[in-house]
């Protein structure tokens, strides 16, 4: 009969052991980069609007149980994977985590220069263990911003854009097109593409240029 006892608290004991294990995993903190499907995300200056300079929003997950006080985190460059020039990014002198909140932002700011119209170049961060945070999921510990200042023809400009709205397309005519227009390019409806035509015609007949084969620039939207 003893020997049933025993077994008995020895089997309390190691789960009151397991428990506690638990208790004391679900207390850490872990944090990792919240970029659900690649660890290289594209930053256009041309697509956000031929903009010189930018703050690009880094988006934070914290896993564990939420802090009740904003909580310093820490991330860095790592310079042997940056080929942007040194000047033209910068990070916030501090990154905090909001109290009480699983995903916060953070902002990296980007300044344009003219090589990024013919080659892209990668901000390698990445988030480093501290007091209070540790680091999450391997696969999220590192982002890579691809930085250019590329034209290229987006999806949208099909057959039936160049033959009612914008014409054939060209480098030069859709860099245009945004520096006249700046269109909202995440939400190109044909009745916003039509829109965007017609203010880009006016612009046209107002202050006629040649595209690259040194024709007149024209748009065949009709009012």
């Amino acid at each position: 009969m003893k020997k049933y006892v025993y077994l008995l608290l020895f089997l309390i004991g190691a789960v009151s052991c397991n428990k506690d294990d638990i208790k004391v995993y679900r207390s850490d903190s872990y944090i990792s980069f919240a970029n659900k499907e690649k660890d290289t995300v594209i930053v256009s200056f041309f697509m956000l609007g031929n903009l010189s300079e930018c703050e690009w929003p880094i988006e934070i997950r914290h896993t564990g149980i939420p802090k009740k006080e904003n909580q310093e985190f820490t991330v860095s460059v790592v310079n042997e994977k940056t080929t942007l020039k040194d000047g033209c990014y910068s990070l916030p002198s501090a990154t905090t985590f909001q109290p009480m909140s699983k995903l916060d932002t953070f902002y990296v700011k980007l300044t344009n220069y003219p090589e990024l119209t013919t080659a892209s170049a990668y901000l390698c961060l990445e988030l480093k263990e501290n007091a209070v945070f540790k680091l999450g999921d391997r696969d999220y510990r590192r982002i890579y911003l691809k930085v250019n200042d590329n034209v290229a023809r987006p999806d949208w400009w099909n057959s039936r854009v160049e033959n009612y709205y914008l014409g054939s397309y060209s480098d030069l005519k859709f860099r245009k097109l945004v520096e006249v227009v700046q269109p909202d390019l995440s939400n190109a409806s044909e009745d916003w593409i039509r829109s965007w035509a017609l203010e880009f015609k006016a612009w046209l007949d107002a202050n006629p240029i040649s595209d690259e084969n040194g024709d007149p620039m024209t748009v065949p939207v009709r009012i």
